[in-house]
């Protein structure tokens, strides 16, 4: 009787060999499928020092992407830097979330890498090629907060970029071979102007929420402004209104009824919207989201689902 092998692949798609030879040759097919370096060696490339804190303790650190400082919070797990997967969209990395297979993703045009929530292993799979390949970790691909948690260095150089540690700055170097690196910070934060907007339309949308939520709510305005389909400015996603057959269809209900301009933003608001600026994203890469009890919008009811955080219902 053949013997069927499945691989359930990280890009969704099912791969199944049929193997009609004995079952003990069954291993040397999967063996030149799926190829699996050496854990130490690549431990040893990618291990770099790093400060003593528990594993689910979060921190904050700095990286020099180009010479140019990025702040960025920070986990350490056996003594490796693991920092939120969304950071690397600031190294023109496409990240996303696969609910199916509950891995971050990382998307180049050389390489695709997923991280399974909760597992010591990446799949990759490099461009122009149809099988994955598997990495062995020393970390686990950690959630906090809705956020994925990846190795930094390991990360980066699978991405092909140049990493270092500089043990007077006591900071990770990354080069990315172009000059064009812009913080997320720096990408979000504009202007004041845009960051008052953001401060006061997650304070109408999210003040009652927990501050989980607020952050949720930030960062899908963010990855609004990040998303091909919708405005590519803060002050537009906040305010966009499509026309359709002459009645106005505003995106958030504080700008129709003008709640955005009386809010004043709460601290805790400003902490939230400034991780969402850092990276986090407990929505999962939500664009939009509603409470199901104020809202029948047949579309946004419509959207997948990511998460629910309070009243909220966040969706892509």
């Amino acid at each position: 009787m053949p013997i069927l092998i499945i691989l359930n692949l990280p890009d969704g798609q099912p791969s199944i060999l049929s193997y009609d030879g004995p079952r003990e040759g069954a291993s040397n097919v999967l063996n030149r499928y799926w190829t699996l370096p050496l854990t130490l060696v690549l431990a040893a490339i990618l291990a770099w020092p790093a400060s003593g804190a528990s594993a689910q303790t979060l921190g904050g650190t700095t990286v020099y992407v180009n010479g140019q400082p990025a702040s960025t919070t920070v986990m350490i797990q056996n003594g490796y830097q693991l920092v939120p997967a969304s950071w690397f969209r600031g190294l023109n990395v496409s990240v996303g979330w696969s609910e199916k297979y509950r891995s971050a993703v990382l998307t180049t045009s050389s390489i695709q890498i997923g991280f399974p929530a909760g597992e010591r292993h990446s799949d990759y799979r490099s461009a122009g090629k149809t099988a994955w390949q598997r990495d062995n970790l020393d970390t686990r691909t950690t959630l906090i907060g809705g956020t994925a948690y990846v190795p930094l260095a390991y990360t980066a150089r699978k991405l092909g970029f140049g990493v270092q540690y500089d043990s007077r700055k006591g900071a990770a170097l990354i080069s990315t071979g172009e000059g064009g690196f812009v913080a997320m910070s720096q990408q979000k934060q504009s202007s004041d102007e845009e960051l008052l907007w953001l401060y006061r339309i997650t304070e109408a949308e999210a003040g009652s929420e927990s501050y989980a939520g607020k952050v949720a709510v930030a960062a899908s305005i963010l990855n609004r402004v990040e998303h091909p389909e919708w405005p590519d400015t803060i002050i537009d996603a906040i305010f966009q209104v499509d026309y359709y057959n002459g009645k106005a269809y505003y995106q958030y209900s504080p700008v129709l009824d003008k709640r955005i301009y009386s809010v004043s933003p709460s601290q805790e608001t400003k902490r939230a919207v400034q991780e969402a600026l850092n990276g986090s994203d407990p929505g999962l890469g939500a664009i939009v989201f509603f409470n199901p009890k104020k809202t029948d919008n047949a579309w946004v009811r419509s959207r997948p689902v990511t998460v629910k955080i309070g009243n909220h219902v966040f969706a892509k």
